[in-house]
């Protein structure tokens, strides 16, 4: 097996894409600036809000109960990415539209079997699109 080691890639057409070939010759194109995930966090609100892993999170505030304030430590280049939020078992997420800003966004999660507010033990939440 060989190994590449670069500080830099650029693709030959475009700056910001590369081909990538995955073997019996499938070709696909990828997007290197806005085909990754920007930002992403798995937290426990159950434990002071405690955030177990992270990329590009700096911290998450406790807004009430089942709603959270996700502020990024590199900013979006606008209001317009796409966020993706999921909790614990038999418990659903989404991004609070109203609070949707280049340094921040809203999360609130609840109870699938009662439509509750609730504080999840597992949240995640996830933004793509280009930082800033």
């Amino acid at each position: 097996m060989s190994t590449l080691r670069a500080n830099a890639l650029e693709g030959v057409d475009a700056k910001n894409s590369i081909t990538i070939v995955a073997g019996a010759g499938n070709v696909n194109t990828t997007n290197v600036q806005q085909g990754l995930v920007k930002q992403w966090k798995q937290f426990d609100a159950g434990d002071s809000n405690a955030i177990r892993d992270s990329f590009n999170t700096a911290s998450i505030t406790d807004e009430g109960t089942g709603e959270f304030m996700v502020v990024l430590t590199n900013n979006m280049a606008n209001s317009s990415y796409c966020v993706h939020v999921t909790g614990s078992t038999n418990m659903s997420g989404c991004i609070d539209s109203d609070t949707v800003a280049t340094s921040q966004y809203g999360t609130e999660y609840d109870e699938d079997s009662n439509g509750s507010a609730a504080d999840p033990n597992n949240g995640m939440s996830s933004a793509s699109g280009d930082l800033a």
